[in-house]
């Protein structure tokens, strides 16, 4: 496919360059186990966290797996409906936003979405460096002297090793960069679909061992863990708990799933692939909990950081630097498929006749670094989950509302590929701009993050806290109603390709 979408003169070179176009059908090989495998990559120790911070928010062990069950099931619909469009038309999230959003109107949500993978991207790269750190202590010995703190955290690792953290920091960022240049669209993604074949393995088995290796060390504290007390649902957690429901959302990879699916085979392909989602995130969510729970039986004081939690309570340094090897490989894995390969097709689709896919890789690289969300992390679980986690879920909520309701209900999972990478064609709305979708997401946008600016009614509270929920609903119900009113039937026109 595509070889009919080429850069002779059919297709405007401001919408079109090889890397952003459709693949053709001999790259598109990503069969059951390396879509299975991205799930997997993201089942790293990072999920882990999430499933620590739930103890650290005052859930009990089964409270925190039946909560990002929860999640893992929200969000598979959207996320199929997603899938779909990448799998069958060979497109990255970009270019399919082009049919919701307008030619021009897609870098609303391409830079939205850029934005919030350049913070995770800061994070996300911190928690590698944990882990590298990790094994430095370890081989060193100086990993013995977090075991004097009750309390270990993000902060006081960076505050008693701050050289040597910064320094394995640019260090971490530095492979990376060297991995996504490796992948090149054009070639079906070579180097990202060797990690998609190779992750389940990595991924599973090495956080298996690291949990029975964990609890077989604290078997009576185990016990402790397990029958802790349930956490009331009483009108104070109502927040508490919307906030750590929307973490188990997974907002970025609704939007983002493309980018990686549009390698697959085929639809079925796609979704025997996504069964990896409850299966191994909460999984591995549950892996973190229980852990985390048994440090709090402990020391009294959850530890929640996955690393950490390795450093200070595995006491035998070979073990200890294993897990944090696989640690730190997982975690690089997941941050290189969902927080820079998302934003270099947001660069390519903003720039498609100056940026090459090498470009926008250094791009994305120096200005995850500049932006440094991490430092949300370094404050605390809850200031991190309450703040960063709850703003960017409330920005891709809304996103992913309009593109179900246009792409599901109002197109009926058919687009027109040419217009895509036409000026004047089905897509182009009003000069580039779908008006509908972008009132809609406005107005969302402003009912959603209402009390950031002041409106402080416990009813925008719960909508902000609710935020991926709060505003997919929203922005869905408000696009069908809107193009009623408007009687826009420019989706009537665009046929299948």
């Amino acid at each position: 496919m595509a070889g009919n979408h080429d850069s002779d003169g059919n297709h405007d070179r401001l919408l079109w360059n090889p890397d952003i176009a459709p693949v053709d059908k001999k790259v598109k090989n990503w069969g059951y186990w390396p879509l299975l495998g991205v799930w997997a990559s993201i089942a790293a120790p990072n999920s882990m966290l999430v499933g620590s911070v739930g103890i650290v928010f005052g859930f009990n062990v089964i409270q925190v797996i039946l909560i990002a069950l929860l999640g893992d099931l929200i969000t598979l619909i959207p996320l199929i409906i997603q899938s779909h469009g990448a799998v069958k038309y060979g497109l990255a999230e970009p270019q399919l936003d082009r049919t919701r959003f307008g030619i021009w109107g897609t870098y609303i949500p391409s830079w939205v979405r850029f934005f919030v993978a350049m913070g995770f991207f800061g994070v996300q790269t911190f928690l590698v460096t944990e882990a590298a750190i990790g094994i430095i202590l370890e081989i060193t010995g100086k990993a013995v002297i977090l075991s004097a703190y009750k309390s270990v955290t993000p902060a006081l690792l960076v505050s008693l090793f701050p050289g040597l953290f910064w320094a394995t920091f640019i260090s971490i960022i530095i492979i990376q960069t060297i991995i996504l240049i490796l992948a090149k669209p054009t070639k079906g993604s070579p180097s990202l679909k060797f990690l998609g074949y190779i992750m389940p393995w990595v991924s599973i088995i090495a956080l298996t061992f690291t949990f029975v290796y964990f609890v077989l060390l604290y078997p009576n504290a185990l016990i402790t863990a397990l029958h802790q007390p349930y956490a009331p649902l009483t009108v104070s957690i109502i927040p508490i708990f919307l906030i750590f429901l929307v973490s188990n959302i997974h907002a970025t990879q609704v939007i983002s799933w493309p980018d990686m699916m549009r390698f697959g085979k085929d639809f079925k392909h796609m979704l025997v692939g996504q069964i990896g989602l409850p299966i191994f995130y909460t999984l591995v969510v549950a892996y973190g909990a229980i852990m985390s729970a048994i440090t709090e039986a402990l020391t009294k004081s959850a530890t929640y950081d996955p690393s950490l939690l390795i450093i200070r309570f595995i006491t035998a340094p070979t073990i200890a630097i294993f897990i944090l090897i696989f640690y730190a490989f997982t975690m690089l894995n997941t941050n290189i498929f969902s927080n820079v390969v998302p934003p270099v097709y947001d660069l390519n689709n903003t720039f498609p006749s100056k940026l090459t896919w090498f470009r926008g890789v250094i791009i994305v690289t120096a200005l995850g670094i500049l932006i440094s969300a991490w430092s949300l992390y370094l404050a605390g679980a809850y200031v991190y989950f309450s703040t960063w986690i709850s703003f960017a879920s409330g920005l891709m909520g809304p996103i992913a509302g309009i593109i179900v309701a246009d792409y599901a209900v109002l197109k009926r999972f058919k687009i027109n590929i040419d217009d895509i990478y036409k000026r004047n064609g089905s897509y182009t709305y009003w000069k580039g701009f779908n008006l509908v979708a972008i009132i809609t997401l406005i107005i969302t946008f402003l009912i959603v993050f209402a009390p950031l600016y002041g409106i402080k009614y416990y009813l925008f509270i719960i909508l902000k806290d609710a935020s991926w929920i709060s505003g997919f609903l929203i922005a869905f119900l408000l696009y069908l109603i809107l193009s009623l009113v408007r009687g826009n039937k420019k989706w009537e026109n665009a046929s299948e390709s």
